[in-house]
């Protein structure tokens, strides 16, 4: 079987928005990236409040560029992480051929970035509870089912967006402090990262490295580097309709 990977990239919040949904739709095959931010820049989830439970005035005064997901889940503050992304159909990550069958997907993905992280040493676990609380807008601020935590601190959080043509899975690995305190944008700190807990710097980059050889070895594809541009006109259009005040306030 076929699959592609994107090598390791860096872009504005709204081209790496882009790049997503366009692999998302328009490649047939199972393909991953992983990137970082050019900026300290925030996320919402799709079905998310705007504004709601985050300090807009920061965001502003701050001139933070912020866009929603295609995907749902909470607010993520994207300031020294590496983000990923993987989409398929529904046979490849999954017991089922459904897209209703997202838990299978995310115990799949989740085992593969375990054995990523226990390549490089790093003690994690897989959080096999629920724990979400409702009333906070920050993605980091309890695990749910089949996540990633260290020393029972969360440190990997993805969701989710299918439809009949397959899904879409984005995830964000806290690695290091950024130009910001995560209690500026949420009220409170509620997060670590893995070099506050393990007290061991690490380079993203190399993180993002070891992580693509964990799907290498985990899924036995035909993997195949694919190069997507930020200057195609479709990820271009994609990426001026993500700073829309139409998209971004959509609720």
């Amino acid at each position: 079987m076929k699959a592609y990977y994107l090598p390791h990239g860096i872009y504005d919040v709204y081209t790496n928005m882009a790049i997503d949904e366009y692999l998302y739709k328009n490649v047939n095959e199972t393909v991953l990236r992983f990137y970082e931010f050019s900026e300290p820049s925030v996320t919402i989830g799709y079905n998310q409040r705007y504004g709601h439970r985050f300090e807009m005035d920061f965001v502003k005064k701050n001139r933070i560029p912020l866009t929603r997901r295609l995907t749902g889940g909470r607010a993520v503050f994207h300031d020294g992480d590496l983000t990923y992304s993987i989409s398929s159909d529904f046979s490849c990550f999954s017991s089922k051929s459904s897209g209703l069958d997202m838990v299978s997907r995310y115990k799949s993905i989740s085992g593969v970035f375990f054995e990523g992280f226990k390549s490089m040493g790093i003690n994690v676990k897989t959080h096999e509870g629920k724990s979400l609380k409702p009333f906070s807008s920050n993605c980091f601020d309890s695990s749910s089912v089949h996540e990633i935590t260290v020393n029972d601190s969360k440190i990997l959080g993805s969701a989710q967006v299918f439809s009949e043509k397959g899904f879409m899975q984005q995830g964000t690995i806290l690695v290091k402090n950024g130009r910001y305190m995560p209690s500026e944008l949420y009220g409170e700190n509620l997060q670590k990262n893995i070099e506050i807990i393990t007290g061991m710097v690490y380079n993203i980059k190399d993180m993002a490295q070891g992580l693509y050889e964990s799907f290498f070895r985990m899924f036995d594809y035909e993997w195949e580097e694919l190069m997507v541009s930020a200057e195609n006109k479709e990820v271009q259009r994609l990426a001026d309709f993500y700073k829309t005040s139409d998209w971004i306030e959509r609720i």
